[in-house]
């Protein structure tokens, strides 16, 4: 990845990574559709919003997929915009034979005006861009499996109501997508294609709503909890996995991602997360279970003896989340865990507890840290601050499927302290963020 690489300039870096497919409805076992044309088994889209502080760092990654690519099988497709006015551009990445160099190899595509415009600038914060690289993308250049990547920074909690999560800075256009962008876009492919694999290789996008979000555009989503560091993912390595095994399933691909990113930061010394998210399991089984739950502990609220436990279990998985660079949001898993542990909670709040960890972890396939305590990051976050965000809780925003969370976090917003809750709500880093690594 760039950091192997002093001669070249470092920066940091956010990436989503998801796929589009000629997915059809009987075929989620794995098989391909062999109806599917164009000849490929992969194509990898990346949406390469660099028209901001990462912009030096778009070209290593480029060469790292053009070094990594062997195989005529795969194909990478990239929308690049940099912070130079008129470089917006679209490359079909091609092999390049001397490995890892400052050479880009690969050339422009002519895209007929579809998506990159006469003056050559696009917005990549704007959902238009997006929907147009996708529609365009995806019927251009179909095969078998297909992923996309979302290159850029990450960040912004949902405590910000200009935010509720953002990523892909533009800052020529001073704007960015939210994650309200990405469902109203992918929900217009969803007709007709999905992502084999989602991946954000950003900072801070490893949330439940997130994943409820995609559930019907993907089939998996790789992410990480915590702020990343700046070398983000190792394109080359991912090039080198498709292009020795075309055929690989999503499943293995989004697992093969997470382990060489971990591979890499142990090496490093870097303390990390990553998930894959089985977004089917996501949607039919963690989302009801914490609804479940929810609807229980709305019950505990506006009873001092049961709100005071609750308070203090919420205040231990918010401290543990504090040094993840998010502090208005608590790791599922970690959470399910302090309920079950905390005596003072009914009998009935805890087993609910349990059934949601279960499936957290029937739903979470692979959750790796490197350098952090394992039970305190389990795959899935999901948002929480001691003071509602009413943008959250807004229904034209609300497309996480966590109705009864919401209701929760209206109950406990509305009942008085207990006295040992704070008084403010943690501040919210939003992004850029003093002292965050480049994410």
């Amino acid at each position: 990845m760039r950091k192997r690489f002093a001669g070249l300039a470092l920066s940091l870096a956010f990436l989503t990574g998801c796929g589009t497919s000629g997915w059809l409805p009987g075929l989620s076992d794995g098989r391909f559709d062999t109806s599917a044309k164009g000849g490929k088994d992969w194509t990898v889209f990346v949406y390469m919003a660099a028209d901001n502080s990462l912009s030096d760092v778009a070209d290593i990654d480029l060469n790292e997929m053009e070094a990594g690519l062997s195989s005529d099988r795969i194909r990478f497709v990239a929308l690049v915009d940099q912070a130079k006015q008129g470089d917006s551009r679209i490359l079909e990445i091609q092999p390049d034979p001397k490995g890892m160099n400052e050479i880009l190899v690969s050339r422009d595509v002519d895209d007929g005006g579809a998506v990159i415009p006469a003056s050559r600038e696009v917005n990549t914060g704007s959902p238009e861009t997006l929907k147009r690289f996708l529609d365009w993308g995806t019927k251009r250049y179909p095969s078998r499996r297909s992923m996309l990547v979302m290159w850029n920074h990450g960040g912004a909690t949902f405590s910000d109501p200009d935010h509720l999560k953002s990523f892909c800075w533009d800052d020529q256009s001073k704007s960015h997508l939210t994650l309200v962008d990405l469902w109203r876009t992918t929900q217009h492919l969803a007709t007709r294609t999905q992502f084999d694999v989602t991946g954000f290789d950003t900072c801070l996008l490893g949330h439940l709503e997130t994943a409820y979000q995609l559930k019907r555009v993907s089939k998996f989503l790789v992410s990480s909890e915590r702020v990343s560091p700046g070398h983000g993912w190792d394109y080359q390595a991912l090039a080198r996995t498709l292009s020795r095994k075309p055929e690989i399933y999503p499943r293995e691909l989004a697992t093969a991602i997470a382990r060489d990113y971990q591979a890499f930061y142990q090496k490093e010394g870097e303390q990390t997360t990553i998930s894959v998210a089985d977004l089917e399991k996501v949607g039919d089984r963690l989302v009801p279970a914490v609804n479940a739950l929810a609807k229980n502990l709305t019950k505990l609220v506006s009873n001092s003896s049961t709100r005071t436990p609750l308070t203090d279990t919420l205040s231990q998985a918010l401290s543990a989340a504090s040094g993840s660079g998010e502090r208005n949001a608590i790791d599922l898993g970690y959470f399910g865990d302090l309920l079950q542990k905390n005596p003072k909670l009914p009998k009935e709040t805890r087993d609910l507890a349990a059934k949601m960890t279960q499936e957290l972890r029937r739903s979470v396939e692979t959750n790796l840290t490197t350098g952090l305590p394992g039970e305190k990051y389990q795959g899935l976050k999901i948002y929480f601050s001691w003071r509602l965000n009413k943008a959250y809780a807004d229904p034209s925003h609300q497309f996480f499927g966590t109705q009864a969370w919401t209701d929760f976090l209206k109950a406990y917003d509305k009942a008085p302290s207990p006295g040992n809750a704070p008084t403010n709500p943690f501040p919210n880093p939003g992004f850029p963020s003093p002292g965050l690594p480049p994410m």
